[in-house]
């Protein structure tokens, strides 16, 4: 039973890691920066507290229908552009669930959005992202990789009790 355990924590360790790296460190190897989502204004396409993913563009890569990231201010928004005015360096962009559209500059964008996102991962993004959020899951980790070391040495120690004819001492 104690092998079961350990095989289970080991397990979730694993797949703790391997999550934490899929999601926030490989997009950036291949040139994704990952966004959470925090208003309704893309709905449809991007629910509240998911994360996406935005690859740097140029102004010339974006195509009517996109869904762009850009700077307004201190805020990072991401709507999808409903007309491009070359000539002025602009896009008109809107939220699906917006009514108004606002003018964005050429040089606000940061990048096109994938149409893709991972639902509630921004919730625990934002978490993690925070100092206790990193304390907690160190301490969490540390302590499930601690308790499977300890039910280890249990399992050795049970080991040893048996002479070598497999009785029981």
């Amino acid at each position: 039973m104690l092998k079961f355990i350990r095989k289970v924590i080991n397990f979730v360790i694993a797949v703790a890691v391997v999550a934490l790296f899929a999601v926030f460190l490989l997009p950036r190897i291949f040139g994704y920066q990952p966004y959470m989502v925090v208003s309704a204004s893309m709905q449809q396409s991007f629910p509240v507290g998911s994360v996406i993913f935005v690859k740097g563009a140029s102004p010339e890569e974006i195509e009517v229908g996109d869904p762009i990231t850009f700077s307004s201010g201190t805020l990072v928004i991401t709507h999808r552009v409903v007309a491009i005015d070359e000539e002025n360096r602009v896009f008109t962009t809107k939220g699906d669930n917006n009514t108004a559209s606002e003018k964005v500059s050429f040089d606000n964008l940061k990048g096109k959005a994938l149409n893709f996102a991972v639902p509630g991962l921004g919730y625990f993004a934002a978490w993690f992202t925070t100092l206790n959020g990193r304390i907690i899951s160190a301490v969490i980790i540390i302590c499930l990789a601690m308790l499977s070391t300890v039910l280890g040495k249990i399992d050795e120690l049970d080991g040893k009790k048996e002479d070598n004819d497999g009785t029981v001492i």
